[in-house]
């Protein structure tokens, strides 16, 4: 994992997880961009951070999403940073292996409620199950241009 990515996700856990709580029934509906987003937004962006040269924002609303399989497959995400023209070395890029049914794919499980009231029991069992998913689509996080003259040593990969 990146060590920009495990210091963002100790720091700003608590922000994705508060969201996820208050909107329970709206993550229901989301896909794994959605999902994509919201990671970049509470995760990656700090809050009430300004836009530095030094500081990486990146910009959710221009997330590229790639799609290959049929009713199966490998789903990869081009996220661009907050700049007016990104470069190749400004992108991150994350990825989710998604199935065809709710017995193989991750997000499809996660949402196999859709009439039902939850009690609060499955509520707690939902959130976890979505941080955990949230929490994998940033450990699938790289930055695939991170060498030479542009290597940033946050992108690099954490040490074991």
């Amino acid at each position: 994992m990146l060590k920009f990515c495990v210091k963002q996700w100790n720091k700003n856990k608590d922000r994705l997880e508060k969201d996820i709580r208050a909107n329970l029934a709206l993550y229901n509906e989301f896909s794994y961009k959605d999902l994509v987003v919201k990671v970049v937004d509470l995760i990656f962006n700090d809050e009430n951070e300004d836009d530095g040269w030094d500081i990486w924002r990146f910009d959710s609303g221009k997330i590229t999403e790639i799609d290959n399989g049929d009713w199966q497959g490998t789903l990869l995400y081009l996220i661009p940073r907050d700049t007016y023209q990104p470069a190749a070395y400004e992108y991150l890029m994350t990825c989710v292996d998604y199935g065809s049914c709710g017995g193989c794919d991750t997000l499809q499980s996660i949402q196999s409620w859709y009439f039902d009231e939850l009690d609060e029991e499955q509520k707690e069992d939902m959130v976890k199950q979505f941080m955990s998913l949230c929490l994998h689509i940033v450990q699938n996080t790289i930055k695939p241009y991170n060498d030479g003259w542009r290597e940033e040593d946050e992108f690099k990969h954490v040490e074991e």
